[in-house]
């Protein structure tokens, strides 16, 4: 039995040990991961864009929340790389995050010298949300060193910024003005800045809440207990609605020490009870700080000197924690510089390992290059000799088809020639006999010609006569007066229709022969 006691004692104290070594080793896992790709993407330098600079940014945001200083070392290295490469995509982005990494560790020189570079570079591309954002970083950055005039400069200027850019609320900027010269304890501007909040229509729950807290504090600071009870009340309930509870811690505080104010003790204690066992779970030193000290504000005012001193107790211890978390957050800040420098030395040798990788590289590749090219030649001179063997194979085949033709158009031409010679020969026979039938058609249009001639002789002379003495005759006879015929003129006519006859005759051989001579 006192064996499996000791078994179950063992498991019990180790089982919380396994269980942080599995849940340190899969956030190491993904630590590496993002390392990994962070890497590559590094190598690759593929950065013409500034979307993938944002890209990058957004992967060493993931990996702050296990390894700051690797976070920054990426993030400067990013840097280092565009600048080497001249290249400007996304640098006022890169300087921006650079300077909120050096905020989260509380490196607040470095991070206003990065915020400022990255300002200058927005104004430069009138990115004027970037501008607004970058003044009120400025800002909240001189505000944790405390350096308020210029705290108040930078937001004031932000929120004049943001004047001009309609679709974005104001309400963060004028939550930090509100809380600004809450600390500097002028409280009119306070109430000034935190009432515009209130009058806006739509406003986040964070920024309410934190409006109600700053104003809460600024009543109770000003002696109005009964608003300041309103307003930090109206906060706590936020801060519960939102789960909050850094919120929760800090309007429990300002409750109870209203509560103080009112000599109210007991209702002071209870919630300062309420906000001690949250800020504790929360690991929240600065707020128990701020428990304690109400604390020993609540039992100096009550004379109860043994809850007086005890508290007080407990207030020495959180400040002496608090004092080494500082001093350790100091060594933090030594040891992400020591990190970033170890880096950088790693960074270098890898660089130098690189570039003589690079330049043997180099070297084979131009080796290879020349080798490449030579090859390139002799196929380009191959296929040209080819190309050319080709042509000249082609040439010949065309150059034995064209004698072929040529041959077998000899052959025609020859054939023709005989053909023509035979065509000569009718045609000289030809040309011999018509110069002898031209000679015996002139001939026959000779005599023709001359039968014409006769034939109008005939025409107007032989034939004509006759007709005329028949028609004279006629009319001798239409001019009788009795109607009867003279023989003589009947003989007469007579003889004249027999000279017609003749001539009638004549004229039908002169027609025959003329047929004849057609034929």
């Amino acid at each position: 039995m006192a064996i499996i006691y000791m078994n179950r004692q063992w498991f019990k104290i180790i089982s919380p040990l396994l269980l942080c070594l599995v849940i340190h080793s899969a956030f190491s896992a993904a630590s590496d991961s993002l390392q990994r790709l962070l890497n590559n993407r590094l190598l690759e330098n593929e950065f013409s864009e500034e979307q993938s600079v944002l890209d990058y940014l957004d992967l060493t945001s993931k990996l702050y929340s296990d390894s700051p200083a690797e976070a920054l070392y990426y993030v400067s290295a990013l840097e280092q790389e565009l600048d080497a490469n001249n290249n400007k995509s996304g640098k006022a982005y890169i300087l921006s995050k650079k300077a909120t990494f050096y905020w989260l560790q509380g490196v607040y020189d470095a991070s206003l010298k990065a915020y400022f570079e990255a300002l200058k570079i927005f104004e430069e591309d009138n990115n004027k949300i970037e501008i607004v954002k970058t003044l009120n970083n400025i800002g909240e950055t001189y505000k944790k060193q405390e350096d308020y005039a210029q705290s108040a400069k930078f937001i004031k200027l932000a929120l004049e910024k943001l004047d001009e850019l309609e679709e974005f609320s104001p309400e963060l900027i004028l939550v930090n003005l509100g809380q600004l010269f809450m600390l500097k304890e002028n409280f009119d501007s306070a109430n000034y800045y935190l009432n515009q909040i209130l009058n806006k229509d739509s406003v986040s729950t964070r920024s309410k809440g934190f409006t109600f807290l700053y104003k809460g504090i600024v009543n109770r600071k000003t002696g109005q207990n009964d608003s300041a009870q309103f307003y930090l009340r109206e906060s706590l309930n936020l801060w519960e609605e939102i789960k909050y509870d850094r919120g929760i811690v800090e309007s429990n505080i300002e409750i109870a020490r209203v509560y103080i104010k009112q000599n109210i003790y007991s209702n002071a204690n209870q919630h300062l009870k309420l906000a001690e066992a949250l800020a504790l779970k929360i690991n929240a030193l600065d707020l128990l700080l701020k428990i304690y000290q109400s604390k020993i504000d609540l039992y100096r005012i009550r004379g109860s000197k043994d809850s007086l001193v005890y508290n007080f107790d407990q207030y020495l211890k959180v400040k002496d924690s608090i004092f080494n978390s500082e001093s350790r957050a100091e060594i933090n800040k030594l040891s992400i510089q020591y990190d970033l420098a170890q880096k950088e030395k790693e960074r270098y040798k890898l660089a130098l390992d690189q570039s003589q990788l690079a330049n043997k590289i180099e070297n084979r590749t131009q080796f290879l290059i020349l080798l490449a090219v030579a090859l390139i030649i002799s196929v380009v001179l191959i296929i040209y000799l080819r190309s050319k063997s080709i042509q000249l194979k082609t040439a010949h085949f065309k150059l034995k088809q064209q004698k072929e033709e040529i041959e077998q158009n000899q052959q025609k031409i020859s054939s023709k020639s005989l053909e023509l010679a035979k065509l000569n020969k009718d045609l000289h026979n030809l040309n011999n006999n018509l110069e002898q039938r031209v000679m015996e058609r002139t001939q026959k249009l000779n005599e023709r010609n001359k039968q014409i001639a006769e034939f109008t002789y005939y025409n107007s002379h032989k034939l004509r006569a006759p007709v005329a003495n028949v028609l004279g005759l006629i009319n001798v006879m239409e001019l009788t007066k009795d109607g009867k015929i003279d023989p003589i003129v009947l003989n007469h006519l007579k003889t004249s229709a027999m000279e017609l006859d003749k001539v009638i005759y004549n004229l039908k051989n002169l027609l025959d022969l003329d047929e004849e001579i057609e034929g």
